[in-house]
């Protein structure tokens, strides 16, 4: 499916909502909407997509999304085959567009504030001691009452805008340009690339999961994502590479073949490129 506007006034009347997520796995598609959102995982392992932006995340992930940049979380492959063990947890905190620039705004002192919600128009990953800090802030808030949790939203708020530890994801020029007329195409085509990956996947079997020819796919899948398809794929593959270089039983080669790369030339290649690193120096920063 294409990213859907989402039109939370619908599901929420008051100036925030919070919804806490216990599943098997995440099962939100791509999407946009008109309001705020900040997102913690407590519990999952995946990939997240936010604009042009593709990232594995984990336990701890916590993002801030401004309105109208989509996004989506994808859990790896074994969360979608019925392990017991594995659960997709998280917090999620909307927050009214119409009430933050209308009302919150108008208090003194929310220069900060301004500028946290002008970055949030591209994704804003929190790092550091604050990702903790501010964290768990948020995953208590669902369990809080009345007054409390206002004042504790206030909180997070507060220390999201005066953090120094994070980093902006989209590309500064990232523009979303879907809109209602767009064909529903690319959820399905992100979820052959998620299942697939590991394998080869071939252009043309890419383009028929669109149900578009090879050079209508590529016209189509550049404009909406403002990439190419296989840099994209290259990106899903490092991702899972970066994730099974934590594991020290696999040697460079094996987190190669099995992050999809048929060559372990092209994987330094791609590696470096995305990470600015070969994956044996990023192994020994992980270690340090």
């Amino acid at each position: 499916m294409k990213p859907q506007l989402i039109d939370l006034d619908y599901t929420f009347t008051e100036p925030f909502m919070i919804k806490e997520i216990d599943a098997p796995f995440f099962n939100n598609t791509h999407h946009f909407h008109n309001d705020y959102e900040i997102v913690l995982v407590k519990e999952s392992a995946g990939k997240r997509i936010i604009g042009d932006h593709v990232e594995s995340f984990s336990d701890g992930d916590l993002v801030f999304v401004g309105p109208n940049l989509p996004h989506a979380w994808f859990n790896e492959k074994e969360y979608y085959e019925g392990d017991p063990n594995l659960r997709a947890r998280s917090t999620v905190i909307y927050l009214r567009k119409s009430w933050v620039e209308h009302e919150v705004l108008r208090l003194p002192q929310t220069a900060k504030l301004r500028k946290l919600l002008d970055q949030s128009r591209r994704g804003v990953k929190i790092t550091g001691e604050a990702r903790n800090q501010i964290g768990q802030l948020a995953s208590d808030l669902y369990y809080k009452d009345g007054f409390t949790k206002t004042v504790n939203l206030f909180s997070i708020l507060r220390d999201l805008s005066e953090t120094e530890e994070y980093q902006l994801l989209t590309s500064s020029d990232y523009l979303n340009t879907y809109n209602e007329n767009d064909t529903v195409r690319l959820n399905q085509v992100y979820e052959y690339v998620m299942k697939n990956f590991p394998m080869e996947i071939r252009l043309e079997a890419a383009a028929g999961v669109a149900n578009m020819s090879v050079n209508a796919f590529c016209r189509y899948f550049k404009n909406q994502t403002q990439k190419n398809f296989f840099w994209f794929v290259n990106e899903i593959r490092i991702g899972h590479a970066c994730r099974l270089l934590q594991k020290k039983d696999l040697s460079i080669a094996q987190v190669c073949y099995e992050s999809g790369f048929q060559s372990i030339t092209n994987f330094n290649k791609f590696f470096k490129r995305i990470n600015g690193k070969s994956p044996t120096a990023y192994r020994k920063d992980l270690a340090r």
